[in-house]
């Protein structure tokens, strides 16, 4: 195969650029990481901003990972995100849902709070999807009426 024939579209970027925000699980702090450096080094090139300051973690970060790329081209900078995401989506769909193990037991039919007993601790957990921010409205009514009960009742004189 010849470096011209294994060159990503600008249209497969695209679509992989989609398919990214369509993870279910999220990758960790190191992939996103590189998704972002790769991203960063095919639209804009190398990086060419000045060094943020040091108690600015996450900006520094990201320009840490960014600056690592060096002068790699953006044809291969988008070849090898478009190959990540890709590699990320195969990995999501191939790994199949696990039930709960035969020490852990889940109790009730909740559609938005989880509750699971292992090893004689229960644990409650909010039912939600796994990407950040996704409380809908019903798990914040939920979690408000509970924090109420929980903070007022105790104190209430029947």
């Amino acid at each position: 195969m010849t470096a011209a024939t294994m060159q990503v579209s600008q249209q497969d970027f695209e679509k992989a650029q989609e398919q990214v925000k369509l993870l279910k699980k999220d990758p960790g702090n190191e992939t996103k990481l590189k998704l972002y450096a790769l991203f960063k080094q095919a639209t804009e090139g190398p990086c060419n901003s000045p060094k943020p300051g040091m108690l600015d973690f996450v900006k520094k970060a990201k320009w840490d990972a960014w600056n690592s790329l060096g002068n790699l081209s953006q044809d291969n900078a988008r070849q090898k995100y478009t190959e990540l995401v890709s590699s990320l989506v195969s990995a999501e769909s191939a790994d199949p849902k696990t039930d709960a193990s035969p020490e852990e037991s889940r109790h009730g039919d909740y559609e938005t709070v989880l509750v699971t007993t292992k090893n004689s601790i229960t644990k409650i957990m909010f039912n939600r999807p796994e990407k950040k921010n996704a409380i809908n409205h019903k798990v914040k009514k939920l979690t408000w009426g509970g924090l109420m009960i929980f903070f007022f009742l105790p104190w209430v004189t029947w």
